[in-house]
């Protein structure tokens, strides 16, 4: 079972670096979300949402603005999925797309064990010490 939520997660990540590389707009909660992302490698156009001084809505538009395409990568709590679907509804309201996919199927695989994104990196290391205790392939 954790083999098969790793590699899952993994082909998630590499999703969303493909998205990054590629300049789509990711939306994550705060600072620690951004450092946890690019230390698994993500690299992109982060735009935090907590603690801005703009409102969700602005915050929507700089990101449709640049982008056909939006990700939405909030915090698995209350908040993150309020978050997430205010956001979701004012950057469709925007003529773009919010992608919410990821988040989603992160969100399924981790729920039990963290419910930020700043944990992601911990918990990944997590299932690599599980399956390959005695180090490997990473």
């Amino acid at each position: 079972m954790s083999l098969r939520r790793l590699l899952r997660l993994n082909e998630e990540l590499e999703e969303l670096k493909y998205y990054g590389e590629k300049g789509v707009p990711i939306l994550i909660e705060g600072k620690k979300d951004e450092k946890a992302l690019r230390e698994l490698g993500i690299k992109g156009f982060f735009i935090k949402v907590s603690g801005s001084p703009l409102n969700l809505f602005e915050i929507a538009e700089i990101a449709a603005k640049s982008s056909p395409n939006v990700i939405i990568l909030t915090d698995f709590d209350k908040k993150g999925n309020q978050l997430a679907k205010k956001l979701s509804n004012d950057i469709q309201s925007l003529g773009s797309y919010p992608e919410m996919k990821i988040r989603r199927r992160i969100m399924g695989m981790t729920r039990k064990y963290i419910k930020d994104i700043e944990s992601l990196p911990k918990h990944i290391n997590k299932l690599k010490i599980d399956v390959y205790p005695y180090g490997c392939c990473w």
